[in-house]
């Protein structure tokens, strides 16, 4: 053995220490696995954020397109077809962000981390929100049906004249639409108010599902927020259905 400086004998490392260090490089695995499964953990609430914010836009631009439903007193084809693509892509998003959330959320009365508690209530609050829209629409387009069949049944066809260049006679011109385009179109806002209600009721079950998977104290604060919801809705459709058309 040599001697230290001061006088006292260096010692070899016990086998103490030898094994400590043995131990530590059994755990490095287990960290890494929980490392690896927390990361796993962060991106799977990153990517249902994302969906949600894309839900949320799209309702965002049907409730535009709802708003220009009712700004028109007349039926605009191009507005209804964006309106069904808006909706189709909505609730495909919807079915998405629910698909998403049930998968990270965890179980029902265990801890549940803040930023899932706010994707539950945002996706309920866009869910609400969008079957808002559609029962809207819903009622502006009955609304629309009913004045072109009240325009078509006032009277025979409407005759505007005009003077031509080369001769001081009127020509008169029938500027009406003809009964087969009046029956098609009835047919196409009929079609849209039925597919409307079709994604509303599925979007009401999925709400009714996000509703049963939601943590508990967001279960408690939806049930009492229900009832005054409901009450506005009846509020706004009766409004709607007694408003009459420019």
């Amino acid at each position: 053995m040599s001697s230290a400086p001061n006088g006292r004998k260096n010692r070899p490392r016990s086998a103490g220490n030898i094994f400590q260090i043995g131990k530590a490089s059994y755990r490095d695995p287990e960290r890494r696995e929980s490392t690896e499964s927390t990361r796993k953990a962060q991106r799977a609430v990153t990517d249902c954020r994302m969906i949600v914010q894309e839900f949320n836009t799209l309702v965002a631009l049907y409730r535009e397109l709802v708003i220009s439903i009712g700004e028109i007193s007349v039926d605009c084809p191009s507005i209804r077809a964006e309106m069904h693509k808006t909706r189709t892509k909505g609730c495909e998003m919807a079915r998405a962000a629910h698909q998403s959330l049930s998968v990270i959320s965890g179980p029902e009365d265990g801890e549940i981390h803040p930023e899932i508690c706010r994707l539950f209530i945002q996706l309920q609050c866009c869910l609400e929100m969008y079957i808002t829209e559609m029962l809207k629409s819903v009622c502006l387009l009955g609304s629309l049906q009913l004045h072109r069949k009240g325009k078509d049944s006032c009277g025979p066809s409407r005759i505007d004249s005009k003077v031509d260049e080369s001769s001081d006679i009127p020509i008169l011109e029938d500027t009406s639409s003809s009964p087969m385009d009046c029956h098609q179109l009835c047919w196409l806002v009929t079609t849209d108010i039925d597919n409307t209600e079709r994604d509303m009721r599925e979007m009401k079950n999925l709400l009714s599902k996000l509703r049963e998977t939601m943590p508990l104290p967001l279960k408690n604060q939806g049930r009492a927020s229900t009832g005054a919801h409901i009450w506005f809705l009846y509020a706004w459709i009766l409004c709607a259905l007694h408003t009459p058309l420019k």
